[in-house]
């Protein structure tokens, strides 16, 4: 009921607590699947929790839709300290500009980078400038800190003249540089860039698996969000992996004879195109038995290489 009725609320509380042995991000698709936007890092809102707010200034919806404002425990290497000086700084007067924010909030050179990378700092300018904030940043910490216009051969007001002309991340940039900052995608998926090919290829989505008969042969695609190896009665080894692949979780087990045929694969690479036959567990239940695995960005060397030729 609260799901259905609230879901903004629940998906929060989901967040705070990160139950389960799945990843955030895994939560976060779930977020996006039932229709509740994920709301960008800003430094000047933005906190250490996950806060329910009004979407509408950041998303294209026509009704208002209530979303969750992701929280900066997320960022990959920031301190709790960097998070408090970060809240306590904008109390009496919020940031406004990056050479503003980069003085009194005093984030490390590698924080301030991730937080332009994502987008923490766009609402320090006025457009959609991306890219020349990305660039700014990295001229401003490429000097010293500054600390008060006396300080500074220029004022402060200077520092903030941001280049202009810098290209805009791509799609595919941004979507990357939100995995290395947030472990998480917020407004696509990994595999978006490979689509063509999954298509091509005749992947199943997960959420259509449970239509499939028992035994169907199947492709499956996604990034690997669980492994798990339990000690199974008969002592032989069987790998569970869990994948997402935006429409849902893909569950694949891994029999000794499909272990061998995978070889180091099956532990160390975290995109994955898995060939096998769908195995009913329940009446609303489906798992796919692996025959295979295969790595999927050599699959898609491969298949941008075919195309050129």
């Amino acid at each position: 009921w609260l799901k259905t009725h609230y879901p903004a609320e629940f998906m929060a509380g989901l967040f705070e607590h990160d139950p389960g042995m799945y990843p955030r991000r895994l939560l976060m698709a779930e977020a996006r699947r039932i229709g509740v936007p994920l709301l960008p890092l800003d430094v000047n809102v933005s906190t250490d929790s996950y806060v329910v707010e009004w979407a509408d200034a950041d998303t294209d919806a026509e009704a208002p839709t209530r979303g969750i404002r992701l929280a900066f425990r997320d960022v990959q290497g920031i301190t709790q300290a960097e998070i408090r000086r970060i809240i306590a700084e904008r109390t009496d007067e919020p940031y406004e500009s990056i050479a503003d924010f980069y003085t009194r909030a005093r984030p490390s050179r590698p924080l301030i980078q991730r937080l332009a990378a994502v987008g923490a700092l766009d609402s320090l300018v006025v457009g959609d400038r991306r890219g020349d904030v990305i660039a700014y940043v990295r001229q401003l910490t490429a000097k010293h800190r500054p600390k008060s216009d006396s300080e500074n051969q220029l004022p402060l007001a200077r520092l903030d003249e941001l280049p202009t002309g810098t290209p805009a991340p791509s799609r595919d940039e941004q979507l990357a540089a939100q995995l290395d900052v947030l472990s998480s995608e917020l407004d696509g998926h990994v595999l978006d860039p490979y689509r063509e090919m999954l298509d091509e290829l005749g992947v199943t989505p997960a959420d259509q698996l449970v239509d499939l008969r028992g035994g169907s042969e199947v492709i499956v695609a996604g990034i690997r969000v669980a492994t798990q190896t339990p000690p199974m009665r008969s002592g032989k080894r069987v790998v569970f992996i869990s994948f997402d692949d935006g429409h849902g979780i893909a569950d694949c087990t891994f029999f000794e004879d499909a272990q061998q045929r995978v070889g180091p694969l099956l532990f160390g690479t975290k995109l994955m195109v898995v060939h096998g036959r769908t195995r009913r567990t329940g009446a609303r239940g489906v798992s796919v038995q692996a025959d295979n695995a295969f790595d999927l960005k050599q699959l898609w060397a491969q298949w941008r290489e075919s195309r050129a030729a």
